[in-house]
């Protein structure tokens, strides 16, 4: 029963001349068959183009019945990896990798009971004590015991080898032809390409080849021995892109070089590094100077409200507006806007003046009139003393809060807690006890100094002054929770007041949030253009990782064809090499993320040594984490994709015979 058949077989090496000319060859299940022919005869590239290493092209090759010409790249990578087993006459041995490892080569991820079949091969062409060893430290003869070894793992149909005692001295050389023939007796089929009368002698059948037509075929003996089909080896499957067997790889591959891997490594540390720490950092920044705004009273509203003086007498007023009535038009905004936390009226004189004790202060005095929660509002602290309370505001209470250039020039060597201020205001005299001091507050507005106001409850204010005009509630100042639309709150409580006065009254509010809108967005650009900067360190790096694989690749041509001959396809070879990459970036990753935690840390620690206000803390920015961790998968697989696609398109003889 033919097992191999070509038929009309044709091929030339790019425009050269023909190789092999109408060639035809049959060949018996379990025969064992040598092909002479001098060099340059065609007997080689026959062999290459029974073991699907050359693609057809013209002709017809059926092995076991199947038309390999119509089988795609990867049918033909699985029909290498189950049928066949190659002998070559180089070994082609990974020179890094132990005889055990080189064995079990064409079994992926090999499982326990592969490595005992392995060991048990090795044992049988004694190799049983040379498992642990690398190449270098075998005989030739030895070393090619390891390669059949390693070409009958998958108890390939057919054995091919290729000048499989070129390299070997005559006893090596009879040795393994004597394990040739022990393979050919239990009925595999086996083919040697061989120059050598006395290898070809050993076979049962010989063929010989000149310029690249059969001129002879000897038939001496053939087996008996019949073989099945064989259904149990393992396919070529491949595995997950993260299967252990390729992470094991990867990092033996890595560590077969460890100074240039480490060297590389340190470009994707650098720049993964400076990725998290300036993304932290910018992250870190936005919010302390968002917060020292707020701090400021971003989000404080100043709402407003007067008569609309443009109306005409013929216009139609459901509802008169001269004022607010803070129980019925303040007092229930809380409940229509729960965003809303504090609120206070703002009532103000001008050209007011402070006594005590014959010491007079006239010059700049501001009189102000709040209920409790004026003074947070108005981003203001003690000195000493207490704030006004809710009782003051409600009894009318004649306390107050001095500003501390107003009690530094009135209370020299005297606590001014407790001590009766007078307070003019116009033709009006008024009298309030102090109760608390308001800490200095530095201010550029000449208009209104912070250290000269006088704070008093709204209610003894609207008591106390004569003038009808200053004692109406126009302003009110509002504050909402951080996070709060304050624009959209502000047009709510417009709409609000609209509807309820109709055009009686003309309603506004001023904020500082487009200020803080404006830094915001700034503080944003700021952080992504560090981030930016970040990412260029990050991408040399990358072009590191890109040209240490290329690199990888060129000094691995031989290993690439190897495994490509012994069933690999042309995905797997691809995602081996972007494993790698993305394995080497995923470690120089995590030491970065480690290193760019300690250096915004240290940056936080020492700018919080510098600025008073600045505390330090722990920051973990979890977008900053996600955004350095997408990066390095990143940087992973685009520096890795060029080298696997030149892995992948590699020819197996050429990578096969590259030095």
């Amino acid at each position: 029963m033919a097992l191999i058949e070509l038929k009309n077989i044709n091929y030339a090496y790019g425009a050269g001349e023909p190789v092999l000319r109408d060639l035809g060859l049959l060949v018996e299940v379990g025969e064992m068959v040598a092909i002479q022919g001098p060099s340059g005869s065609g007997k080689s590239t026959l062999l290459y183009l029974v073991g699907c290493l050359l693609d057809l092209q013209s002709g017809t090759l059926r092995i076991g019945g199947r038309d390999m010409g119509a089988l795609s790249q990867d049918g033909l990578a699985a029909f290498r990896h189950r049928e066949l087993g190659f002998i070559f006459q180089q070994f082609h041995l990974l020179p890094r990798a132990t005889v055990l490892e080189n064995i079990l080569l064409p079994c992926r991820d090999a499982t326990p009971e592969q490595v005992l079949k392995a060991k048990s091969i090795a044992a049988s062409l004694g190799l049983g004590d040379r498992l642990e060893h690398l190449p270098n430290a075998l005989s030739g003869g030895q070393q090619q015991r390891a390669a059949i070894a390693r070409a009958l793992m998958n108890d390939p149909a057919i054995i091919l080898a290729d000048e499989p005692t070129g390299n070997l001295d005559s006893a090596s050389s009879s040795q393994i032809m004597d394990l040739l023939c022990r393979l050919g007796s239990r009925g595999i089929t086996v083919i040697i390409i061989t120059h050598d009368s006395e290898v070809a002698a050993r076979a049962g059948r010989i063929v010989t080849i000149r310029d690249g037509r059969i001129t002879g075929d000897i038939i001496k003996f053939r087996t008996s021995a019949i073989i099945a089909k064989n259904e149990t080896a393992p396919t070529a499957t491949a595995s997950g892109f993260f299967s252990k067997y390729r992470v094991r790889e990867a990092l033996a591959n890595l560590g077969r070089n460890k100074l240039r891997s480490i060297l590389t490594m340190t470009g994707i540390t650098i720049g993964i590094a400076a990725v998290l720490a300036m993304t932290t950092i910018g992250q870190f920044t936005k919010r302390k100077i968002l917060e020292s705004y707020m701090e400021l009273g971003a989000n404080t509203l100043a709402f407003y409200g007067y008569p609309n003086w443009s109306l005409r007498a013929t216009d139609k007023v459901e509802m008169p507006f001269n004022s607010f009535d803070w129980k019925r038009d303040m007092a229930p905004l809380k409940k229509i806007f729960p965003e809303i936390t504090l609120m206070s009226p703002m009532l103000r004189s001008w050209d007011s003046g402070a006594t005590f004790g014959g010491r007079v202060v006239n010059t700049d005095v501001r009189l102000y009139g709040v209920n409790e929660d004026g003074l947070a509002l108005a981003g203001r602290a003690l000195e000493g003393g207490r704030n006004l309370s809710k009782l003051h505001v409600e009894f009318m209470s004649n306390v107050c809060l001095v500003g501390a250039e107003i009690a530094k020039r009135l209370f020299i060597n005297i606590n001014p807690l407790g001590r009766i201020l007078q307070v003019t205001q116009d033709n009006n005299a008024l009298s309030c006890k102090i109760i608390g001091i308001l800490k200095h507050k530095a201010s550029n507005n000449e208009w209104n100094k912070p250290d000269f106001q006088i704070i008093v409850p709204y209610t003894y204010f609207e008591k106390a002054i004569g003038n009808p005009w200053q004692v109406e509630i126009h302003n009110v100042l509002l504050q909402v929770t951080p996070g709060t639309d304050i624009r959209k709150t502000s047009n709510g409580i417009k709409a609000f007041f609209k509807q309820k006065y109709g055009n009686a009254g003309q309603f506004g509010a001023d904020s500082d949030s487009l200020l803080v809108a404006q830094m915001e967005k700034f503080l944003t650009l700021f952080t992504i253009l560090l981030g930016a900067i970040a990412l260029i360190s990050l991408a040399v790096g990358g072009i590191g990782i890109t040209n240490m694989m290329l690199v990888s690749v060129s000094e691995r041509y031989r290993e690439i064809g190897l495994r490509k001959a012994l069933g690999a396809t042309n995905l797997e070879i691809r995602t081996q090499f972007m494993v790698e990459a993305v394995v080497i970036c995923l470690v120089a990753g995590l030491v970065g993320l480690a290193a760019g935690f300690a250096v915004y840390e240290g940056i936080i620690f020492g700018a919080s040594k510098v600025v008073t206000k600045l505390q330090f803390e722990w920051v973990f920015d979890y977008a900053a984490a996600i955004i350095s961790f997408t990066a390095i998968m990143a940087v992973g697989v685009l520096s890795g994709l060029l080298p696997a696609l030149k892995a992948e398109k590699l020819q197996v003889i050429e990578a096969l015979r590259n030095e």
